[in-house]
């Protein structure tokens, strides 16, 4: 058996320490944590067997081979979510038992974010690294994705720490990938190794483990070693837990050297060498049809062996899909495949999980929709492209289970886009932008505060101009903008795609002036001579009588410059029939902010109303009036319990109206339906705002 506290030993076994030197003074080893990547990276392929598959597998195997006294815990990363940088989570804490390990580790599904600073973090903290000495073994297949630097965490933690070490396995990684995990190992004192295969994988985490390997004991005779088998549905599907058949075969030929039935995982010991692995399944869909997977592998000694074997479906699947497209710009992919059991097409980048696509169609509507149910024909549709430039995969994916049946990298080109625009202009003017890039269908250029996480502003957009203009309207508030120009694509709830930034620059917007004036005082619902002083591109802005301090206009007392009767610079605006202090307001458009303010207070026009002392139900009589007659007013007759705010609500016919400019008039009041003898009243009401300026009360009679 072996412990991870020969992973520090691992410089001196090369330089020459024999082991059965170290053995003399053995020490305890050191508690250990196993840090493993499942983000979202994790569903690429080596030799057409996913990562995930083969880590899992070399992992399980490294724990089988522990020592009994060695106590490790097990944390996963990016498992649970997609896009999340908080998914790190301990699946066995230090000490727990080995089968809660390799369960937790059988149950991991690759599907976010690669959070490596936070992780080991996480994994200190559990080994309580400032007070004794703890081990991590990290193994990952990418750097840092959730904008942390591991390399300066490392030196910290190694800074704060007792003893504390973090070993490192580069899982088919860049050569610029294995500089930034090495720095996490170099500055914890551990050992970083790249692995580029399964092979290489296993070699590298027992070299960390034993220092190369255990010997046969004495005599030759060879001793068995643990084989664990799991069949999964395809490579990289979930695990089958039932209705498997096992046969173990050597690969020379000869007797079986083990068999089981109607059983999911199994287990046994085997001799060194080397083996095939036989296994049918008896459960897909109805069970009607017997599924089988084979798996050449080998045995080594006294080395605990975990094999995966996928289970063959039977399906024939193409894919094929323009291996470049530009930004934004759709492409064709063609396919064919199994369709009516629910597949679909996504565009993703290779670290995104299986439910994280920036774009996708449903295979099978899609084909009957282009009038080609055959799913064993090739079919052919445009599919959106990503706003990014760089690397991504197309993949044809089964649903159910959740499994990529084909994948193909596609290159999404820079389409040069680019916007020039002022340096500066004044608030709420429309300013000409210039623009360049290929664009595509439905891009456009915005304007929105300099560092705005969102891409665009309602209302601040501009269509583009064949010839490389575009026009944007200003926002009303000074400060530093940007103008942005904005690739539309495609409707997808992948983060920052929908409507991407492709390019930017800065622009400042400088502040207008404007000046009012009119009279202090004016009768409610007269007409006001209002002179203005406007800033550039006024036509837009427009002027209010509203409440003392108002932002906002008063509707009933408005009008916009570009539609007023000016003179020069002065024309009229009829005050609210409602009297008390207000002000002049000048507002900037767009933006509705307000330039300047002068005070007026608006008194209330006086008026009269003579009816006759009494009505007969069925007479015509007349009423006379006095008032400002403006237009819209009139004579409203209403039972004199009936609030002056309710009597819109009263069912019978309105008076008489008060024709514009008759200030001292009467009129018949004729066929007037009054439903019952009482107290009336005949009220002089104006057609702005409704406001009673005079009354007078009669009675009705039969």
């Amino acid at each position: 058996m072996i412990s991870i506290k020969t992973f520090a030993l691992g410089t001196a076994i090369a330089a020459g320490l024999s082991v059965s030197a170290m053995a003399e003074n053995p020490a305890p080893p050191d508690d250990a944590i196993l840090v493993l990547d499942a983000s979202g990276s994790m569903w690429g392929q080596i030799d057409g067997v996913n990562k995930i598959v083969i880590a899992k597998d070399v992992v399980e195997g490294l724990v089988r081979g522990l020592d009994e006294d060695q106590r490790l815990g097990f944390v996963a990363y990016g498992h649970r979510k997609e896009g999340d940088c908080s998914d790190i989570e301990t699946l066995a804490d230090v000490g727990a038992k080995r089968d809660v390990v390799i369960n937790a580790l059988r149950g991991l599904t690759p599907r976010g974010k690669t959070p490596l600073s936070k992780s080991i973090e996480h994994a200190a903290n559990a080994l309580n690294y400032r007070k004794q000495a703890a081990s991590v073994i990290l193994v990952s297949d990418g750097l840092e994705t959730c904008n942390a630097d591991p390399c300066a965490l490392a030196q910290t933690l190694e800074e704060n720490g007792l003893d504390f070490t973090v070993h490192v396995v580069g899982f088919d990684v860049t050569v610029e990938e294995r500089a930034g995990l090495q720095c996490i190992a170099d500055e914890t004192g551990g050992t970083f190794v790249a692995a580029g295969n399964a092979e290489e994988l296993a070699v590298a985490l027992t070299q960390f483990a034993d220092g190369g390997g255990a010997s046969e004991p004495g005599g030759g005779s060879p001793v068995p070693s643990t084989l664990a088998m799991k069949a999964t549905i395809l490579s990289g599907g979930p695990l089958i837990q039932s209705d498997l058949d096992w046969t173990i075969t050597p690969a020379a030929g000869g007797e079986p050297v083990f068999t089981t039935e109607d059983t999911g995982s199994a287990e046994t010991d085997i001799l060194p060498g080397d083996y095939v692995a036989d296994v049918s399944w008896k459960g897909w869909q109805d069970g009607s049809e017997v599924k089988t997977g084979t798996m050449e592998f080998s045995v080594g000694a006294q080395q605990p062996k975990v094999i995966t074997v996928p289970i063959d479906l039977g399906f024939s699947v193409t894919l094929d899909a323009d291996d470049e497209t530009q930004e934004g710009v759709a492409f064709d992919v063609t396919w064919s495949g199994p369709d009516d059991l629910g597949t679909y097409i996504h565009v993703a980048s290779p670290e995104d999980g299986l439910r994280e696509a920036i774009y996708f169609l449903a295979a099978k509507a899609t084909r009957d929709k282009g009038g080609v149910p055959d799913s064993s024909q090739p079919f052919t549709s445009p599919i959106g492209a990503p706003s990014t430039e760089g690397e991504y995969e197309v993949r044809y994916i089964l649903d159910r289970p959740r499994l990529i049946l084909a994948r193909t990298p596609l290159t999404v080109t820079d389409g040069g886009f680019g916007v020039t625009a002022p340096d500066e202009a004044p608030v709420s003017s429309v300013v000409t932008i210039e623009w360049r890039g290929e664009a595509t269908p439905g891009d456009f250029v915005t304007v929105t505060e300099a560092g705005n996480a969102k891409a665009f502003k309602n209302g601040f957009t501009g269509k583009l101009n064949e010839d490389g203009t575009a026009e944007l309207t200003m926002p009303a508030h000074p400060g530093d903008y940007e103008i942005r120009y904005i690739l539309a694509n495609g409707y997808t709830t992948y983060p920052g795609t929908q409507h991407a930034v492709q390019a930017s620059t800065q622009i400042t917007l400088t502040p207008v002036q404007a000046s009012i004036s009119g009279p202090s005082e004016a009768v409610g619902g007269s007409h006001v001579s209002i002179t203005v002083d406007p800033p550039a591109s006024w036509e837009d802005d427009y002027v209010s009588i509203a409440e003392a301090g108002a932002t906002k206009s008063n509707r009933d007392s408005v009008v916009f410059l570009g539609r007023a009767d000016i003179v020069g610079q002065t024309f009229e605006l009829q005050a609210p029939n409602i009297e008390g202090e207000y002000e002049l307001i000048y507002f900037l458009k767009p933006g509705d902010t307000v330039l300047a303010r002068q005070p007026i207070t608006i008194t209330r026009a006086p008026a009269t109303v003579d009816a006759p002392t009494r009505v007969k139900i069925g007479e015509n009589f007349d009423v006379s009036w006095t008032g400002p007659a403006y237009r819209g007013d009139r004579i409203i007759v209403t039972p004199s319990d009936i609030p002056d705010n309710k009597m819109w609500g009263w069912g019978t016919r309105y008076g008489v109206a008060v024709p514009q400019g008759q200030t001292d008039s009467s009129a018949a009041v004729t066929n007037y339906e009054f439903t019952e003898p009482g107290t009336y009243e005949a009220r002089y009401v104006t057609g702005l705002q409704h406001q009673v300026l005079g009354r007078d009360t009669f009675t009705v009679v039969e």
